[in-house]
């Protein structure tokens, strides 16, 4: 299929441009990247999903850098200009109302696309692998068809195995067998126990169980100490 060539010869002469030419299926600014909007937990399966489908339209180089910014002044500029504004219509199109709201006013799409990273990409995902084990682990047909049922599983496994990739790295392993035994005794707690789950979960980094099992125990007796302050009602 022949490319788009709307700007004539400025699309031949130009390397900025030629590298940036739109097809006409993708000019449209009310698209999403992804089925899954971004949320505040689910960054890194949602920046692969837009990565691939930015690749795949020849647009990653606008949010990784490798499309340079034209100079104000250049022939250039407007034609990378318009493109930008699509590629950063179509990130907050992808994003729940709340977060299109904060990054809505991003000078352009490489700057979005860092500022979204340095908010979420580094964040402990400790939550989200706890979750989706849990899920995994709930997870019963309740007389769905087969096929239903596993390809519920299928999304899980898959996005679990993002947060998880493959590894022979033994210390990442054991890391991730505490990590496990973890989770299981946090999902074994009574559900009055919600909030500290969540303050657990949620540390920059997970503590170890044995950390886990103190703090446990000291919110177990802080509640004990208080009954016993405030007596029978």
């Amino acid at each position: 299929m022949a490319e788009d060539n709307r700007f004539g010869s400025e699309a031949e002469s130009s390397p900025v441009s030629s590298s940036i030419n739109v097809h006409e299926v993708d000019v449209n600014p009310n698209q999403r990247l992804s089925s899954v909007l971004l949320n505040e937990f689910n960054y890194l399966p949602w920046s692969r999903a837009v990565s691939l489908v930015l690749g795949g339209r020849s647009k990653l180089g606008f949010i990784n850098g490798n499309i340079e910014v034209p100079d104000a002044s250049s022939p250039t500029y407007e034609s990378w200009l318009s493109k930008d504004q699509l590629v950063m219509s179509w990130l907050l199109n992808s994003m729940e109302r709340k977060l299109a709201e904060i990054f809505s006013y991003s000078e352009s799409s490489y700057k979005l696309w860092e500022t979204v990273k340095e908010m979420y990409g580094s964040q402990n995902n400790a939550a989200r692998v706890f979750q989706l084990k849990k899920d995994i682990s709930d997870l019963q047909q309740d007389g769905k068809p087969f096929v239903q049922l596993l390809g519920s599983m299928k999304i899980m496994w898959n996005e679990l195995e993002i947060y998880r990739p493959h590894t022979t790295d033994v210390a990442l392993l054991r890391k991730r067998a505490e990590e496990d035994k973890i989770f299981q005794l946090l999902s074994s707690l009574d559900s009055t126990y919600e909030d500290l789950q969540c303050h657990i979960l949620m540390n920059t980094e997970l503590p170890s169980f044995t950390s886990v099992c103190v703090t446990i125990q000291r919110e177990e007796v802080r509640r004990k100490v208080m009954n016993l302050r405030l007596g029978p009602i």
